[in-house]
């Protein structure tokens, strides 16, 4: 097995990152693929709809590849802002959606970007106006069909990172902010994005939690997620 920084599976199709090329699979582990559109291209996720996959790079860009083809169906840059996209992204239930964590105004600016998978063009860009709030992750849960985002306040004279939250997104808004102290959500945040490595031995070593094997046994056996958290909070109001 290729030292892979993620390497993501839905059972029929595997897909594999190594930062400069991109693996497919077949359900027996034969290789189908490889492509070399990308660099720094260390995070994946496939489609709901298993007819495509996405690969994303810290420089900003964004390829879309089509299963059934073997084929890369679109590549284009979202930021300017270089070498420092290293948030995740992440489909709706139905595959209809991809929602990705921004920067375009410098490092220190996020957004939540909106994209049409059936051609992936952009259909909108929230939580853009706040330049006091951060976004650090993101999820959708498929229970509920509604995102969750995790993030923090800066004070506005130091830019120091303070009040970090868990909160739903509702109306394009962030909706019933939940505060959480900077431990959960440092603990959370690096879970979800060792989750979205899935779970690889590179991911484990540049993660929190390189050496904490039974933390991370323990965060998996109990569902570790931005839902769960932001539910544990209202239920300790």
């Amino acid at each position: 097995m290729k030292n892979f920084y993620s390497f993501v599976s839905n059972g029929e199709y595997s897909v594999g990152c190594t930062g400069q090329t991109v693996y497919v699979f077949d359900e027996n582990g034969t290789e189908l693929a490889s492509f070399k559109d990308l660099t720094y291209a260390y995070d994946c996720a496939i489609s709901p709809k298993g007819d495509a996959f996405v690969v994303r790079t810290t420089e900003g860009r964004i390829a879309v590849y089509s299963l059934s083809e073997l084929c890369l169906v679109k590549k284009f840059r979202f930021s300017d802002v270089a070498e420092s996209q290293d948030d995740n992204f992440f489909f709706s239930s139905g595959g209809e959606l991809l929602y990705n964590i921004e920067r375009h105004i410098d490092s220190c600016k996020t957004a939540l970007s909106v994209y049409n998978t059936k051609d992936f063009s952009l259909i909108k860009r929230l939580l853009s106006d706040n330049h006091d709030m951060m976004l650090t992750c993101g999820e959708y849960d498929s229970k509920t069909e509604t995102v969750y985002l995790t993030g923090f306040f800066r004070k506005k004279r130091s830019r120091v990172a303070f009040n970090f939250f868990a909160a739903r997104l509702e109306n394009e808004e962030l909706s019933d902010i939940r505060y959480i102290s900077k431990a959960e959500h440092d603990y959370c945040v690096s879970y979800k994005k060792l989750e979205m490595s899935g779970f690889t031995e590179k991911g484990k070593r540049l993660s929190d939690f390189n050496g904490r094997e039974e933390d991370l046994i323990k965060a998996r056996q109990e569902g570790l997620s931005i839902s769960r958290l932001w539910n544990k909070k209202g239920e300790s109001k």
